[in-house]
């Protein structure tokens, strides 16, 4: 079953099933309808559907178990969620599990003909925009590609006189003039850091150098997220967190610049392991990288934002301690505020 409008209805009452498998089919849908979780798992391994109306309270595997499995799984198939509980969805939320947005539309039991048709209208709304948005992200992650390419590729093309650091440099300033200036910023910050912690010059050195371009892979990002003027969309969010791998793989290319790739794929992992995008976590993630992700939060919410005002440096750096040791690591935020008190 492969047609724009399919829909595989999952409830245990065979009534139930039966009055919503007659409205499907004069709505002139297709449908298949199943009695469990398992079976639902099992139609939606062999056949597409557009959209699967599930029940809550089931044997074995309850439904929103299922609108999980689904969303996970199967994530351009739109899920209606049918239940007799009007709170189901906020017990849900505090699961952390299925969000408001993950569901196309929520039914409350009984419910009459032409509410359902609506819930199916919101389906195929849903799904339109859902392929859409995959569309828009393949699209991103095909021009994320080229640039990062493109880059690589000049970087290997001789330059007479001109360094690697000073090329790239001149890269960022062009494309994302404000991650070069906050990247010196945080350079700043590491090597006061790294002074601080007595790592030895040759490491403050690497570190200094990895804080400058712990960013660099944002030069080959798509213009539109760049430049977006609203929030970014959680697909948006996720192209745009590679460009921590663009990074790596740009200072890879690179035949002076190569020793910051390590650090730099670390610089956004979490002391906690929440991070990405290795979800690295404790001492695997390398000194050098606990110390820039610390001195780059810390300047991020010093400094203005489209989208907000900044922090002072007091609220900055009780936000610091307050992350502590979920995202930072506590040695090395102490270390920063010994350096911020004698200034």
């Amino acid at each position: 079953m492969t047609s724009l409008n399919s829909v595989l209805i999952v409830d245990d009452e065979p009534a139930v099933r039966n009055i919503m498998a007659r409205w499907v089919t004069s709505l002139g849908m297709e449908s298949n309808s199943v009695g469990s979780a398992e079976e639902a798992l099992a139609m939606l391994r062999c056949e597409q559907y557009d959209m699967a109306v599930i029940d809550v309270m089931m044997p074995g595997h309850d439904g929103l178990w299922l609108a999980n499995r689904v969303h996970r799984d199967h994530p351009s198939t739109a899920v209606v969620i049918a239940t007799a509980q009007p709170n189901v969805l906020e017990i849900e939320a505090e699961n952390g599990a299925l969000t408001e947005g993950e569901i196309a539309d929520f039914l409350l039991k009984p419910f009459r003909r032409d509410r359902f048709a609506a819930a199916l209208d919101r389906g195929r709304e849903w799904r339109k925009q859902t392929l859409e948005e995959r569309q828009w992200n393949a699209r991103l992650a095909f021009e994320l590609r080229e640039r990062t390419n493109d880059i690589c590729a000049q970087l290997q093309e001789h330059e007479p006189g001109t360094p690697e650091l000073e090329r790239l440099t001149r890269l960022m300033l062009d494309r994302v003039p404000d991650a070069l200036e906050h990247s010196n910023r945080v350079a700043r910050y590491a090597r006061s850091i790294a002074r601080e912690m007595r790592l030895i010059e040759e490491a403050a050195d690497l570190l200094e150098l990895s804080a400058k371009m712990h960013d660099v892979g944002k030069a080959a990002m798509p213009e539109a997220l760049l430049t977006k003027p609203s929030p970014l969309t959680s697909g948006e969010t996720a192209i745009m967190r590679r460009h921590v791998e663009a990074g790596v793989e740009i200072l890879a290319a690179s035949s002076d610049l190569g020793e910051a790739a390590p650090i730099v794929h670390a610089s956004h992992e979490w002391f906690g392991g929440a991070g990405y995008p290795r979800q690295l976590a404790g001492l695997a993630i390398p000194l050098g990288s606990r110390i820039i992700a610390v001195a780059d939060a810390y300047d991020a919410m010093t400094q203005d934002r489209f989208y907000r005002t900044h922090l002072d440096s007091s609220d900055a750096v009780g936000e610091l301690l307050r992350c502590c040791p979920r995202q930072f690591d506590p040695e090395v935020v102490g270390a920063f505020l010994t350096v911020l008190g004698r200034h």
